[in-house]
This record gives C-alpha cells, structure tokens and sequence, in this order.
C-alpha cells in the first residue's frame, strides 16, 4: 500500500466548478426551484448548500490562538452557603473540571472570609476562578481576592461587567490589571443579548461594541490599550445552529484584530472567548433532548476554538436527579475530548469552502451592524436610547414566528412531543411555576406552558381534552395527514383517543362519538373533499352539538360550504401551531 501525498489524493477525480455544480443539482431539483435549497439565514443574507474552491481568495485570515485545540471545562456553581459550593467544587474534579464559576447570590459571601472557605482547597495558580451574580463593589473584591493566597496568578475573572461609578474609579483598575496579571477584569457578556432574541452575527456585532466600548473607557482611564485587551474576557451563548455557531467565534476573532489595531492595541492579545452552552431552547418536559442540544453546542464550541467552555446541565433537577443529571453533563465533555479526540486539530473547520464562506458573510454582516451601533453612540448609548431594543425585537419575532409555524423545530417541545413521567406528574406545580419563570429567556417556555396548562386541567377535572382522527381515501395521504395533526394536538396535551379509517357513511359517525372525543378530525385524502367532508360535518354537529369538526389540509375551493355544516377549522403546514393549540385550548375548556 501506498501513501499518497494530500496534495495527490484525489487527481483522478476532475474538479467540478461551482457553476457545474449548480446545474446538475438544478436538473435533479427538477420543477423545485433552486432558491428552495438556499438557507435564508436569520442574519438576513443567503448561503447556498455548496460552495467550491473557488471561494478561497476571499476566505479570511482567521487567526489561530492556541497551538493546540485544547479547551477549560469550566463548571458553575450557585453559592448559597460557601462550605457547601466548595464542597461541590471539590467533588467536581473527578468529571474532569478545570474551572470553577461561582455564582454569588449575596455580596456577603465575598468577604474575605467567605472567599477563604470558598476557595479552601483550591490551588488558585493552577485552577482558574471566576466569579458571577451580585458580587459587591471591585474596591472591596479585588484586595480581597489578591490577599488569598495564591491567587494573584489565578486564570479567571470577573463574569459580571464593572459598573461605571466614576473616572477614578475606572483609573484604579489599572492597579488591579498589574496585581492580577492573568485575571479577567473587563468581561463583555452576550448572553442576555441571546436570550433576547440576539443572532449570531448580531452577537458577534455586540461583543465588538461591548469590547470597544470598555476600550475606550479604561483607555481614557489611562491604562494603555494592550492591557485592557489582555484583560478582557468575551461569553458567548452558543445555540443549536451547529454551522453558524461554529463560524461565528471565528469570524469574532478576525474582527477583534481589526477593533484592537483601531485603539493601537497588539492584534496578536485577543480577548480570551468563553462559551456557555443556550439556556434558550432548554425543554424542562423533555430533558434527555436536551443531552444532545448540549452535545451539538459543545461541538460547535470546541470546533469553533473557544478558550473555556461551560455546558449547562440538561435538567433542574424536577425531572431527573440532580446527582444524574451532573454526572451526564459532565460525561459530555468527557466524551468529546477523551473518545471523540476533537482536541487533536486546531481551527479545522480551516479550508471548508462552506464554512469559510459562512465565516465571512457572519463577519461582513456583524461589521455592518456594528457600524450602526457605533454610530448611535456605542453600546451603552445605543442600550440607553433603544436602538438595541428595536433590534433584538425584530429577531425574536422572527424566531418566534418560525417556531410557531414550525418551520423551526424544537425536538420535544413544537414537535414530537414526550408522556411526562411519573417524576414529572408528581412535580408538575414545580415545573409550572418553573417554566413560567423562564417565558422571557426561553423560546420552548410558552409551547411547554401551553401543553402543561391541558395536563393539568386534565388531573384537576379527571377530563383530558380529547380527539378522534377520521382517515378516508388512498392511505399514503391520509395517514400522513394523521400524523401531522396527531403529533399537532400532542404538543398542546390533548389525548388522541384513536385514530381509524371507517365508512364513509353517518353510523361511523354513532360509533366514531361513543368514546366521546372533544375534536374529531378529518383526513381526506381527495382532490375535492368538500362531498364527502359537508355531509360528515352536518352528521357529527347533529349527534353531538359542541364538537369541534376539523380538517386537515388547506383550505379547498368551496370550502365555505363545510364552515356552513359545522366545520370548525382547518389545520396544515404552515399555520401558527401555537396560537391554534391556545383557540382549541379555549374551546374546549381548557382556559
């Protein structure tokens, strides 16, 4: 056998152009027009299903900063008692944790004292700590956290952004910069941003006015330009677009080189870039979907070159143990770094004509709407006079609008839908009371609120709303009818009390009622099946006056005269899933 040289690896295969390409895969769409297999991005511009060598001169210059792709596993942990959050800090190194975050719930436990217990047993050269929440003044924590011992060569940092309190202020950060050479003072947090509907290039657009506004703060401050960058720590939500997440570190890093040359600063100290898995699409009724949602961003996070990576846990504990769920998130980051070996290769996603391509329209968009920002006055102006707002609002309408319609899928919450469990049944209240916490940050709360909402009208009454579905014509249609508008109705709680393909004739219709549906629904498959649909609803309004009667499919030509013999609705790709669960909630009693 032979080994080839990478360059000679495939020479007996021809290069195919991407205009070559193009036209083949127009000939096999057929009547499909070639737009349909262009994404249309959240972003706003289009990115084609492939790309050829031919895109090369215009890749960027994407700086690598790591020798190898080696990554901080970092792990939060909620201090609510100080000798409690060390011990579980303590007991996470086992699962491989290289970084703690403590969340402060009280400034209280910073006191020199509490930061003793807290970090009692952690070697603060070797382990880096950062910390997050309500943490007091950087007057009182930085001398404190620089007296413990060890710590002045502590790798963390400060998680939540210094409040502007006065230029003096600002300048005695200077201080802290040179005692704590290697801790982060100056972060620029984009998840809020995220959890507000932000896209990926509009957080990339964001983390470039957050760095640039705290670049000419502490410059104006007197601390020179390259020690402001050096340290600066940037967070990123990393979401479920597995391709777009894994660009967008990178198209952050080749504009960061830009934004640092721009203040005089050396291109090569690029904020260091720490990644949290979303919390936006967490389900809290489905939560071994949310293993693989952690997975896929963890992926996209170490591909794209993240210097720490934080993966959430998949569930709060009301649904699955707490110890169970810690041991599984941790187990995520085991398997991709001990079994999955994604360390072994720095940037490669380096080459990828797709990526590449992604990569720099992510970058020419993130410029441009930076551009905007900057204008309004920076970051924090354009936060004061709404500009940010109105942008976000846009996006997030859209997101929702697409998860509605379900051109979005959310496995678990707006599609395949999973029974609770018996853990579940038994904390519903909790999850309830949970969920609607959450309705402001979370994309899946309102879908698992609205089904949560049947669930429990159901135990509180001992009736779950329910349905029958009606199959009639060629199978191959109508049981695909049957299972959109089965997995339809399951995403709003509503039981399915069968599914059959009777007769069409008005004693199915007495045998259809006996098991007392709340909805009977149609699938016809016929070109016209008004005939057949106009007498079936006349016979089950008869029989049973407050039935719900609906179709499925578009509505069809003449479709007046069903509405006219009790026909409720019409249910079919496309229509807002959501808002019609909420309708047949009412009409039913639900709420």
């Amino acid at each position: 056998m032979t080994n080839s040289l990478p360059d000679s690896l495939f020479q007996e295969f021809p290069a195919v152009s991407r205009a070559e390409w193009k036209t083949k895969a127009t000939a096999e769409l057929k009547e499909t027009p070639y737009e349909k297999i262009v994404w249309k991005t959240p972003d706003g511009f289009e990115l084609e299903p492939w790309y050829s060598s031919e895109e090369r001169d215009s890749f960027l210059k994407v700086p690598a900063d790591k020798p190898v792709n080696s990554w901080t596993n970092c792990r939060l942990i909620s201090v609510t008692d100080p000798p409690e959050a060390n011990s579980r800090a303590m007991n996470s190194f086992v699962a491989d944790v290289s970084a703690i975050e403590f969340r402060i719930t009280d400034p209280i436990f910073c006191s020199p004292e509490n930061l003793s217990t807290l970090l009692s047993g952690i070697e603060a050269t070797a382990l880096p700590v950062y910390f997050s929440g309500n943490l007091p003044p950087a007057a009182e924590l930085l001398p404190a956290l620089a007296s413990l011992p060890g710590f002045r060569g502590n790798k963390g940092g400060l998680l939540a952004s210094p409040p502007f309190v006065s230029k003096e202020a600002d300048a005695a950060y200077g201080k802290w910069v040179d005692s704590l050479p290697g801790f982060r003072l100056f972060p620029v947090d984009m998840v809020p941003y995220h959890e507000r509907g932000a896209t990926p290039a509009r957080e990339i657009a964001l983390a470039l006015a957050g760095a640039s506004d705290l670049l000419c703060r502490f410059t104006e401050a007197g601390i020179p330009a390259d020690r402001v960058a050096a340290a600066m720590e940037i967070i990123l939500p990393v979401g479920t677009s597995h391709f777009a997440e894994l660009a967008k570190p990178r198209a952050l890093r080749y504009l960061l080189g830009h934004l640092l040359n721009a203040y005089g600063a050396d291109a090569a100290l690029l904020p260091r870039l720490f990644a949290k898995t979303s919390g936006r699409t967490i389900s809290l009724l489905d939560p071994y979907t949310n293993v693989l949602r952690l997975t896929t961003e963890a992926v996209s996070a170490i591909l794209g070159g993240y210097d720490t990576l934080q993966i959430g846990t998949f569930d709060n504990g009301l649904s699955v143990e707490n110890d169970i769920t810690e041991r599984i998130t941790g187990n995520i980051h085991l398997i991709l770094r001990s079994e999955a070996a994604l360390e072994r290769v720095v940037d490669p996603a380096s080459g990828s004509n797709y990526i590449e391509t992604l990569t720099r329209k992510l970058a020419g968009s993130a410029w441009e709407t930076f551009k905007q920002i900057e204008a309004a006055g920076g970051l924090r102006a354009a936060e004061e006079t709404g500009v940010i707002s109105s942008m976000l609002a846009g996006s997030a309408a859209s997101e929702k609008k697409e998860l509605g319609n379900r051109k979005k899928t959310l496995i678990g919450v707006n599609r395949y839908p999973w029974p609770l469990t018996p853990e579940q049944e038994e904390n519903m209240t909790a999850i309830e009371t949970a969920i609607e916490a959450g309705l402001e940050k979370s994309t899946a709360a309102s879908w698992e609120l609205l089904r949560l909402k049947t669930l429990a009208h159901a135990k509180k009454s001992g009736h779950a709303p329910s349905l029958f579905i009606w199959t009639i014509g060629d199978p191959a249609i109508s049981f695909r009818q049957a299972a959109f508008c089965e997995d339809f109705f399951k995403c709003g709680g509503f039981r399915i009390e069968g599914t059959a393909s009777l007769p069409v004739e008005e004693e199915s219709c007495q045998s259809l009622l006996q098991t007392k549906p709340d909805i009977v629904v149609l699938c016809i498959a016929d070109k016209d099946p008004v005939p057949v649909a106009e007498p079936l609803c006349s016979a089950l309004r008869q029989r049973q006056p407050g039935i719900l009667v609906v179709m499925a499919g578009k509505p069809p030509l003449g479709h007046e005269k069903l509405l006219e013999a009790g026909l409720d609705s019409f249910v079919y790709t496309g229509v807002n899933v959501r808002d019609m669960l909420e309708t047949y909630q009412r009409k039913t009693g639900v709420q």
